[in-house]
């Protein structure tokens, strides 16, 4: 139904208007996580960085986190069988009280065949205080990918004021050279994403060398290939930053026998 979605709210499905709101506070963190057949994607990895994330805002005991079969639930009740994404989200209503809500939306099923993303270059003075947590305080990313937009490209690439490479607004980066696959530590550098943790450790299977790496601008303009990750696109190739066309590869190629959990993959 138009302005109404379907969402898990303590433990029970239930439907809600769109403008509603648990709290007027940014006081929390969230995750997105990708979705197919009716199965949230990577659930446990997403769980665990969440209530990571929890532990770190100062939450003692179980928050109440929904549980796998919740979110299937959700899914189905939302008639969301197809390509679809989750948002869970983690929001503190009063100093030692903290609501957990997690709602539906369909996606597009980017997989491997998406369009190459074109990235603006933006730099920030250093990687954010809490650049290791998704929080829901959100407009500097917001702002920033609104603005690249604005110019014709679908994100933004932001740089530190040493040229190190941290992010795009909504994925990890990756830098290919050869057969190693780098991407910036976290959470010194950047979110740890779950579709970046999953490639750290699954990128061997199809002959690349995965691993985590202070990156620059030098690398990025010396890379053979350049993707983003994360759990709804799960990895998209880079075909332009800045005024600069980047050329595809042969590498991105591999990931398709690889089973990545996104959907359409």
């Amino acid at each position: 139904m138009r302005g109404v979605t379907v969402v898990w709210n303590n433990n029970r499905i239930e439907e809600r208007g769109l403008s509603d709101r648990s709290s007027l506070t940014d006081w929390g963190v969230f995750t997105t996580v990708g979705c197919d057949h009716a199965r949230p994607l990577l659930w446990s990895r997403h769980s665990r960085r969440l209530l990571s994330s929890l532990v770190y805002l100062g939450v003692t005991g179980d928050p109440g986190l929904p549980t796998e079969s919740d979110l299937c639930e959700l899914l189905t009740a939302a008639g969301l069988d197809g390509p679809a994404r989750l948002r869970v989200v983690a929001r503190r209503t009063a100093p030692s009280q903290w609501a957990v809500t997690a709602s539906a939306t369909p996606c597009d099923a980017v997989g491997s065949k998406a369009q190459p993303s074109r990235l603006k270059i933006e730099r920030w003075p250093a990687a954010p205080p809490l650049a290791g947590h998704k929080t829901l305080a959100r407009m500097a990313w917001d702002l920033a990918r609104e603005q690249a937009q604005g110019e014709g490209f679908d994100d933004v690439l932001l740089i530190d004021s040493s040229d190190g490479l941290l992010e795009t607004s909504i994925a990890n980066i990756w830098i290919v050279t050869g057969n190693v696959a780098r991407t910036p530590p976290a959470p010194e550098r950047c979110l740890p994403g779950v579709m970046r943790d999953w490639l750290l450790e699954n990128l061997d299977r199809v002959d690349l060398t995965a691993k985590a790496d202070e990156l620059s601008l030098g690398d990025l303009v010396d890379a053979d290939e350049i993707w983003l990750s994360n759990a709804v696109i799960g990895v998209r190739r880079v075909g332009r930053v800045d005024d600069r066309q980047r050329r595809d590869g042969p590498r991105f190629s591999r990931l398709s026998s690889l089973g990545i959990p996104a959907p359409g993959w």
